[in-house]
């Protein structure tokens, strides 16, 4: 009775180790997947520029676009934001918030403008923490008090995660509608001349009287752009940043 009791005994003791162990290995990957990644970018700037940066992602954030998004509709290369965010791009000049204000339409400069009296010239050390969630992604920032030895939040931010589509149907039905579009305008003669993007953003959300995702816009026009001759685009940079227009009349203007 007691060899029985043993057997039982050392039989649930390696069973339970079996579970724990199989159970691991079937969470690990899910483990990793939710994992927290927290980044942090550190630079040195005075207030305003704190300020202006943090008008600048608000305004990004609050119309559910992403960095390259905000970077197509200004005429920028598609990393421009990304770098800007990242403390990568260190100087924001004041032409760059006016075209932020035309692309998306912010209703006044003031928005993106701190006009307070109160700012300090003096240059702090800041560092700005991205926290990426599997839904999320957090932007902290913190003035960094070196003689105090402490952190002083300036600001907390939530963005989504644009790298994650939960409406693809939708998605899908609203690029075949740009394309059909498009394809419109091509014959009409719109891209003989060139054309900015927001300003075909623009054109897009009138035509189609809804708000137009700009990511959408953006692959059907990175399609175009590798089209056949007769109806393919070309992107140049103009005066106004990069502009599309048709292949054939690329030359001339």
């Amino acid at each position: 009775m007691l060899f029985l009791f043993i057997q039982m005994f050392l039989f649930l003791k390696y069973f339970l180790f079996f579970c724990i162990e199989n159970l691991y290995i079937f969470n690990a990957p899910i483990m990793k997947a939710n994992k927290i990644q927290t980044k942090v970018y550190k630079r040195e700037c005075n207030e305003l520029e704190i300020l202006i940066f943090y008008r600048m992602i608000l305004q990004r954030i609050s119309r559910h676009l992403s960095p390259e998004e905000v970077s197509f509709l200004m005429g920028k290369p598609l990393d421009f934001m990304s770098k800007v965010e990242r403390f990568r791009i260190k100087k924001i000049f004041i032409q760059d918030v006016v075209v932020m204000h035309r692309a998306l339409a912010v209703n006044s400069i003031n928005s993106l403008m701190h006009l307070g009296e109160d700012i300090s010239s003096q240059d702090n050390a800041y560092e700005l923490h991205v926290t990426k969630l599997a839904d999320r992604v957090i932007y902290e920032m913190y003035k960094v008090d070196v003689k105090q030895d402490q952190k002083i939040k300036e600001f907390k931010l939530i963005d989504i995660r644009h790298d994650i589509d939960p409406y693809t149907n939708s998605t899908t039905e609203e690029v075949k509608k740009i394309r059909i579009l498009l394809d419109e305008q091509i014959d009409a003669g719109y891209f003989s001349e060139e054309r900015i993007a927001y300003e075909i953003h623009n054109l897009c959300c009138e035509k189609l009287e809804k708000y137009i995702q700009p990511k959408n816009l953006m692959l059907v026009l990175d399609e175009l752009l590798q089209g056949n001759e007769e109806r393919r685009i070309v992107r140049k940079e103009t005066g106004y940043g990069f502009g599309y227009v048709l292949a054939t009349h690329a030359k001339s203007t």
